[in-house]
């Protein structure tokens, strides 16, 4: 699991926006679950933030009409 540290006024869902990009929303209960130690809206500054792993989602197979 990796570690981050927060900025000043970093929230969890500004975190999950800067380092899962368009994943953000899909990881933010892990990112909540993986830090219980940010229970306010603001982060205190050099806190150490864990990410969690990526969630990979599976590809939906594909119904070629024409090869």
């Amino acid at each position: 699991m990796n570690q981050v540290k927060a900025i000043q006024g970093d929230t969890l869902d500004a975190i999950a926006h800067r380092y899962f990009a368009e994943h953000a929303v899909a990881m933010l209960p892990a990112l909540l679950e993986a830090n219980p130690h940010c229970l306010g809206i603001f982060i205190d500054q050099h806190e150490v933030v864990y990410l969690p792993e990526t969630i990979q989602k599976q590809k939906s197979q594909r119904l070629k009409l024409w090869d």
